[in-house]
């Protein structure tokens, strides 16, 4: 009987075991993650695993186990210690449900006119500010700098909750 199982890799060889598992016929499952982020002083685009060194599978556990165990890149089958344990298959429709294209798509963080927000980035990194407003339907947000008491306008992704 096939189950979802959690395979624990070694940093950075997620999409290698994946794609050797899909090569040998089975059904695998690394969900990526796209955000902004600040990347040498620049906010750009990265696409990373949303579980880092972990990536799913599905299959018969008992034929299947040395196979996946001594795949190149996987440490193990995750459980406990008498056996590996499945993952329920509601987790893994969760996860199915909010991905677009191979890549998880995750809500914006909301921010209400007044809220208190901190800077983590930028030439104004560290400052205190009061979220003011969103700037139409882009990534850009207005706010109130406490400090210098003036507006200042800034990518949303520099932003962080109080």
């Amino acid at each position: 009987m096939n189950n979802w199982y959690a395979i624990y890799t070694k940093p950075g060889c997620e999409g290698m075991v994946s794609s050797r598992l899909m090569r040998s016929g089975f059904r695998v499952l690394n969900p990526l993650l796209r955000e902004r982020k600040l990347y040498r002083r620049k906010l750009r685009y990265v696409v990373s695993p949303l579980f880092p060194c972990y990536i799913f599978a599905e299959l018969d556990l008992p034929a299947h186990y040395r196979l996946i165990k001594y795949t190149r890149g996987v440490r193990q089958i995750v459980g406990n210690e008498a056996a590996p344990q499945p993952v329920p298959g509601q987790i893994i429709d969760s996860i199915l449900g909010r991905m677009e294209n191979g890549v998880v798509a995750l809500k914006r963080e909301a921010f209400s006119p007044g809220e208190s927000v901190s800077i983590k980035g930028g030439a104004f990194e560290g400052f205190e500010a009061l979220f003011e407003r969103e700037m139409g339907s882009s990534e850009r947000v207005s706010i109130l700098l406490k400090a210098l008491n003036v507006r200042v306008i800034l990518d949303r992704a520099l932003l962080a909750r109080i």
